[in-house]
């Protein structure tokens, strides 16, 4: 699913590699498999390699490109990863497909006094515990301090410098944000109330006035001032060059915005008038996989243990919110004032946003909504015409 893949081609990994092989042992029979940036697998490295010590059987690391293909293989085939990190989103999809595995008589941690009522709910689907959760995410507004001197604290005040700056024939643009991907999108098209679709209702909201209307601002106020390829390929690299004021993205994109000498700053989304911004939100689990249904108990104790250690450990907790900009889940530290900037920035539009829904309905939603963005961006429909047709095509799915 691509824009899952965008999500995580923060690493520009392209093949299968092994991240560590932490214990050089060919018969270590439990496996986590990672699609990391580069700074982010160097500490997860760091901690398997802690974790892993004094233990018989030691976790194994593997960094997978295109993980969800990958793993939609391997994962029937019986040749999958125990573990593997990605956002909550999947439950449902997993649940129903018989990927996952139910640990819910494995885990010792109490979910609900240990984590935030987001972040255990989200690891749970139909009564069962499919993963346990180590960090909430969120795409958020970035600024190259060079070019702007704060954050715009409303969309008029943004579009205002986004204007001065854009200049295509020069090279240079007002925004870097993927224009066509609704997760990056979303703080704007649910801006005036519209939504994707309703987990308790199962109701779909894409061709609902209020969603038109998010896409209508969507042309009016951001897609004039980014690149005209809609490709994550194409939007990064014009904040990354310091060709471009603004960016939204997400954490996974701070080091390399920053190893590349960009003065990079979060900031909490604009206000937006007679609307509110409201990106969608995430919440980063370790996901047990159904290989674990025939895995010895040694395996399933490492696989278990591992997720536990990772989503509760200080110095796991502390070096992902300073180095990483992820944001703790965990209730003691949650309220902490000294993770740095970057989680006290994401952590504000985490707090505007709302919680990717992860029924299993809701996988047939992307891309159809994206086909549909990208048609409107390239003036080939009307936003109307555009989201009543993503409807009707989600709506067969569905039957």
């Amino acid at each position: 699913m691509e824009r899952r893949q965008l999500l995580a081609g923060i690493g520009g990994i392209a093949t299968l590699s092994v991240a560590g092989c932490l214990g050089g042992d060919d018969d270590q029979p439990t496996t986590l498999w990672h699609d990391f940036s580069n700074a982010e697998e160097a500490d997860l490295v760091d901690h398997a390699e802690r974790f892993n010590e004094g233990r018989d059987d030691e976790l194994n690391l593997e960094a997978i490109s295109e993980i969800e293909d990958q793993l939609s293989t391997a994962i029937p085939a019986g040749d999958g990863p125990e573990t593997f990190a990605w956002a909550h989103d999947w439950i449902g999809n997993y649940h129903e497909q018989g990927f996952a595995y139910d640990a819910a008589d494995d885990v010792t941690l109490d979910l609900d006094a240990t984590f935030t009522d987001a972040a255990a709910d989200a690891v749970r689907f139909d009564g069962a515990v499919y993963g346990i959760p180590y960090a909430a995410e969120t795409v958020a507004l970035m600024y190259n301090e060079e070019l702007v001197d704060g954050p715009p604290e409303t969309l008029e005040e943004m579009v205002e410098i986004m204007d001065d700056y854009h200049d295509p024939a020069e090279g240079q643009y007002g925004l870097s944000c993927p224009p066509a991907d609704p997760y990056f999108t979303s703080t704007f098209l649910h801006a005036f109330g519209g939504y994707f679709f309703d987990d308790e209702t199962e109701s779909l909201g894409v061709d609902q006035d209020e969603f038109i209307e998010g896409v209508e601002l969507l042309e009016e106020s951001i897609w004039p001032y980014v690149p005209q390829d809609p490709a994550y390929e194409s939007q990064v690299p014009v904040f990354d060059d310091g060709n471009a004021p603004f960016a939204i993205n997400g954490p996974w994109e701070i080091d390399g915005f920053r190893d590349s000498g960009i003065e990079t700053t979060v900031a909490p989304m604009p206000d937006i008038a007679g609307g509110d911004p409201t990106p969608f939100t995430g919440i980063q689990v370790w996901y047990f996989t159904a290989t674990l249904d025939d895995a010895d108990e040694e395996a399933l104790e490492t696989a278990i243990d591992w997720a536990e250690w990772h989503s509760t450990d200080e110095d796991v907790i502390l070096t992902n919110a300073e180095n990483h900009g992820f944001i703790p889940v965990h209730e003691e530290y949650t309220d902490d004032d000294d993770l740095g900037d970057d989680v006290e920035a994401f952590a504000e539009n985490v707090s505007m946003g709302v919680q990717m829904p992860s029924h299993p309905r809701m996988d047939q939603v992307w891309n159809p909504v994206e086909d549909a963005l990208e048609q409107v961006f390239n003036e080939q429909e009307s936003a109307e015409d555009a989201m009543n047709a993503a409807a009707d095509e989600i709506r067969g799915r569905w039957e």
